[in-house]
């Protein structure tokens, strides 16, 4: 609990969430300038990711959506620190067990591991959790603090 006279940074208490599709280009457009401000902002703001899938995952039509968001869960599994760099390298990465592998060592992560965090029901929970963030289509990037949630537009730079 903060005091009256205690000073608060309000960027510690925030959180943004990418909530991406690495099959959207206006995701793959705006992932990296989503990376920069991790980059950048990372030690004052808390990131985390949200796959929400494609458009055609949500009539049933999208194995890629689900095979996308295991391996993205293996990943965060085993680099959590990595969530938003992991979801970025999604939208350029082919998603064979030869760029599962070659991500894994990227981001300094055992292959072995990797595969063995494989599942797809964390899969389609994340899925699921991507949606219900996701406003429309394409990417969003949300802000929260104090239990509010913002949108802030995906392309907005925020800068020192």
């Amino acid at each position: 609990m903060v005091g009256r006279h205690q000073r608060v940074d309000a960027y510690s208490m925030a959180t943004l969430t990418f909530v991406f599709d690495p099959f959207c280009p206006r995701s793959a457009t705006v992932a990296p300038h989503v990376l920069d401000l991790w980059r950048e902002r990372s030690d004052e703001v808390t990131f985390t990711a949200a796959h929400a899938g494609t458009a055609v995952s949500r009539f049933g039509l999208g194995p890629d959506s689900e095979r996308s968001a295991r391996a993205f869960c293996a990943l965060r599994a085993v680099k959590p620190e990595l969530e938003v760099p992991i979801a970025v390298a999604l939208h350029q990465q082919s998603l064979s067990r030869r760029g599962l592998t070659e991500l894994a060592l990227r981001f300094g992560a055992d292959p072995a591991r990797v595969f063995a965090a494989l599942d797809a029901d964390a899969a389609r929970a994340e899925l699921a959790r991507g949606r219900t963030l996701q406003l429309g289509p394409g990417p969003a990037l949300l802000f929260e603090h104090d239990s509010i949630v913002s949108s802030l537009l995906a392309g907005m730079y925020v800068t020192r």
